[in-house]
């Protein structure tokens, strides 16, 4: 059995079907973690969605679109910043065809998303690790039973800012002598204080567009700009850091 990781999907259906090819993806033996934004800019939301919820042994965590889906799903008013510029409004158009048990089931499964998802060696979530944020908050925060969308919880202000926030990212390529993209951290963090390997999207890795690793702060960030188009879809072996891609198919910018 091997353990795979992908960058943010956004609805490239295509892509994800390639890129799965490419990595020789074996469902009935391979589990497929994920570091969140599955829906949203790629044109093909429900047979993203359609597809992994099939999956036998899919281990995702929540994405800010994510996020922002699983919140339209509960209350069916979409957010306008997600809505009006960011995919949402294709997203919502294509929900327009599924029923109400179908839409009750997407959000059920994106409310057993965790925020981060730590195993023994391994620690996943979308934007990056905040400062302030040690092994233990991540553990403790991997624990959580979310029962309510992120966006309508109490706990929004605790959790929302590992689906966002990129000075981890910043602070690892800076360390390594790399300004991504021309960013800089709006505040320093240190490399976290673990023996694990965490994994991280959101931050489309350009003009290189292959994932960025960085051993002193246990970083692998695998989001190489599928989203936009610019770049290519990646899996990655999370033991042996090979890592296999797919080239962007015709997506709305």
């Amino acid at each position: 059995m091997r353990r795979l990781i992908i960058g943010d999907i956004h609805a490239h259906y295509d892509m994800l079907r390639r890129v799965l090819d490419e990595a020789s993806f074996d469902p009935s033996s391979d589990t497929l973690y994920s570091v969140g934004d599955l829906c949203d800019r790629g044109g093909r939301p429900l047979e993203t969605i359609r597809f992994l919820m099939g999956l036998p042994d899919f281990r995702p965590v929540l994405g800010n679109h994510d996020a922002w889906l699983e919140a339209y799903l509960s209350t069916g008013t979409p957010d306008p910043a997600w809505y009006g510029w960011d995919g949402g409004d294709d997203t919502v158009r294509k929900l327009e065809a599924v029923d109400h048990e179908e839409k009750a089931r997407m959000m059920a499964w994106f409310l057993s998303f965790p925020v981060v998802r730590i195993e023994d060696d391994l620690i996943v979530v979308h934007g990056g690790i905040p400062s302030g944020y040690d092994e233990e908050a991540l553990v403790d925060i991997s624990h959580d039973d979310r029962t309510v969308p992120l966006l309508l919880s109490p706990e929004r202000g605790r959790l929302e800012p590992l689906l966002w926030d990129r000075s981890y990212l910043f602070s690892a390529m800076n360390d390594a002598g790399i300004i991504c993209e021309g960013r800089i951290p709006e505040h320093r963090v240190g490399p976290l204080d673990t023996s694990r390997k965490v994994f991280i999207g959101h931050t489309q890795i350009r003009p290189e567009c292959v994932p960025f690793i960085s051993r002193r702060y246990h970083l692998h960030a695998i989001d190489t700009g599928a989203g936009s188009g610019k770049g290519p879809l990646t899996v990655m072996d999370i033991d042996t850091g090979e890592y296999w891609q797919a080239e962007a198919d015709g997506v709305r910018l």
